[in-house]
């Protein structure tokens, strides 16, 4: 790894052995591709340098997005040669001086060609968005498994021109006036065509946005599955193709369809929701068309339909479905060439509207039974994105109640109700077959009929009592469990230093005092260590504590790396890693005779 400063120029890692090299677009070579990895975390920064440096990948490091900046700025300038160029940039979000995003901003306009891939622990929707908006080429949430990391900064490299077409447009870049629109002051501000915006939104919906992800679309979710539809909708945004969203009721198609449109090219124009199943089919051609006076009894004046008034802008159409046959066949004309007629009209309309198509039922079957038009199924299938059911992430439940618990006392103009941990838990068991619409009536439920300030598991309604089991404790006394607590502790970073780690391994066999949890011992310790002139701490003790989680998960797992590494949440990659930095041995896994 290179940490790059402005006095020391980078230095190839030809020195140093690897198995092997990565090259631009695979093109034979003994020069490897060169990284450029931008993170204000230096531990991160460490195991993803050497990640990428094992993976093949020369890596110089940056501790913040200026000193970058400056770099590329100098070769614009023709002050450094355009070979000092990486062929792919690996940057965060959220650093001091300059962000991630308008760096990434920065660099598309100037370096177009070049890869950028984006990282973020704030891994929400408008983070996804912007990310793309700003030409990134990738956007990976924290955290990521390294061997994805390696095989994302893998396509970003072989999916690039070659270095000889950039160096091209350096030569017409540098006889536009650089200094003066590369001002380092304006990039050092937030990036006002994306952030601006959003920071005003954020501050505007308070307390309850701050815990939604601050996320003004209202789309909540950290789970894997959440961030596929965040890439998606980020990639989708900016295009005028018609997308078709599948998912079961109640998982939020409209508030997914209406984000694509906020963050479009047509977001100033109108933005119209239709549902299928709730217009009579005698009247959805003129719902969806308009007509002119006199086309049929009661229509004593023209009527614009909804694909007028959606013109420029997005028509979402939903339970796509439940649209009868016949006026498939009309939907399928205005797909091909945007014209249509009134119904009794005579002349043709043109329009320029994109269609979001949504239905909870599967086209396919529809088709097969003849209640579906094939065609118009093809129209409509240009990129499918799936929603996931609330069953399917229960990790995104807590996020998702508290923001419907301040949701529901906001509308019922109360104090918000907390929900206790057994509560909690009952809630991310259950099965939710009404996905996040269910999940929001509950919610209001609670609010309403639930006494005192914190929700009980007692308290829940008894749809969620019916089928829990009879060991489950509905109501805790004496607050998180041992194992719960460790797991808080391990994530806020809070450890023992080596002698104390020391002292509780040697007493073992010894329980803590009656009346003294192993967190005041931990205090003790942390109180006496100060006490006694100590800094650093933290910095002293986290590889001890390491030391021992590692030991006990592998000898827990009888030597098997993988099987250890899912015991601490971490990739393999990481755990081998750590095994190196700690120098730890892992025990032999005996083998069959």
């Amino acid at each position: 790894m290179t940490e790059y400063s402005d006095d020391l120029q980078p230095k190839s890692d030809d020195q140093s052995t690897q198995s092997q090299i990565v090259t631009v677009n695979n093109a034979p070579s003994d020069h490897p591709a060169t990284l450029w990895l931008i993170d204000d975390d230096a531990a991160l920064r460490m195991v993803l340098a050497d990640t990428f440096e094992d993976a093949g990948l020369t890596v110089i490091s940056f501790t913040q997005a200026q000193a970058a900046w400056t770099r590329l700025n100098d070769v614009l300038k023709q002050q450094e040669s355009a070979e000092q160029l990486p062929d792919v940039i690996l940057t965060d979000i959220r650093m001091p001086m300059m962000d991630g995003l308008s760096f990434s901003d920065w660099v598309h306009q100037h370096f177009p060609k070049m890869p950028i891939v984006i990282m973020t622990a704030h891994s929400d929707l408008t983070s996804a968005i912007n990310s793309y908006q700003t030409g990134a080429f990738e956007y990976l949430p924290k955290p990521f498994d390294l061997d994805d990391a390696v095989a994302t900064i893998y396509k970003a490299i072989n999916y690039q021109p070659n270095l000889e077409t950039t160096t091209v447009s350096l030569a017409d870049e540098s006889n536009t006036n650089i200094t003066s629109d590369t001002s380092i002051e304006d990039l050092t501000k937030p990036k006002a065509a994306l952030a601006s915006k959003t920071t005003k939104d954020n501050k505007s919906k308070g307390a309850v946005e701050n815990q939604s992800n601050g996320n003004p679309s209202g789309i909540i979710g950290q789970s894997p599955a959440m961030q596929t539809v965040f890439r998606a909708i980020g990639r989708l945004a900016q295009s005028p193709i018609s997308v078709l969203i599948t998912g079961e009721s109640g998982t939020g198609k409209e508030l997914v369809a209406s984000a694509l449109h906020q963050h479009s090219p047509r977001k100033q124009q109108p933005f119209i929701a239709l549902n299928m199943a709730a217009i009579p089919h005698d009247l959805i051609e003129s719902e969806l068309f308009g007509h002119e006076k006199g086309a049929f009894t009661g229509a004593t004046t023209m009527r614009q339909g909804r694909f007028e008034q959606a013109d420029g802008g997005t028509l979402f159409l939903d339970e796509i479905g439940d649209m009868p046959f016949s006026t498939q066949t009309r939907l399928l004309r205005v797909l091909a060439n945007g014209e249509f007629y009134r119904v009794g009209g005579q002349q043709p309309i043109k329009v320029d509207v994109r269609i979001i198509a949504a239905t909870h039922q599967n086209l396919e079957e529809l088709v097969k039974q003849s209640r579906f038009r094939e065609d118009l199924f093809y129209r409509l299938n240009v990129i499918r994105l799936p929603l996931p059911p609330l069953r399917t992430r229960p990790e995104d439940i807590p996020a998702l109640a508290l923001y419907f618990m301040q949701s529901a006392a906001e509308q019922m103009g109360t104090t918000p109700k907390h929900l206790h941990p057994a509560a909690l838990q009952i809630m991310q068991t259950f099965d939710w077959r009404g996905n996040v619409r269910q999940l929001e009536n509950v919610c209001l439920w609670l609010t309403v009929m639930a006494t005192g300030d914190t929700v009980m598991a007692t308290d829940l309604p008894p749809e969620l009592l019916e089928n829990i089991s009879p060991n489950t404790v509905l109501y805790e006394e004496h607050g998180p469990s041992q194992e719960d607590a460790q797991e808080s502790l391990v994530q806020s970073g809070d450890v023992l230093n080596s002698s104390a780690l020391n002292n509780h391994q040697n007493e073992r066999s010894s329980p803590l005092p009656k009346n003294q949890s192993w967190q005041q011992a931990l205090a003790d310790w942390a109180e006496q260590s100060l006490s006694t002139g100590e800094t650093d701490i933290l910095q002293t003790a986290t590889p001890e504590f390491e030391r021992v989680l590692l030991t006990a998960a592998l000898n827990h797992s009888g030597g098997k790396k993988i099987e250890a590494a899912s015991l601490l949440g971490w990739g393999r990659n990481t755990l081998t890693r750590k095994l190196q930095q700690l120098d730890i041995s892992a025990p032999r896994v005996p083998t069959k005779e």
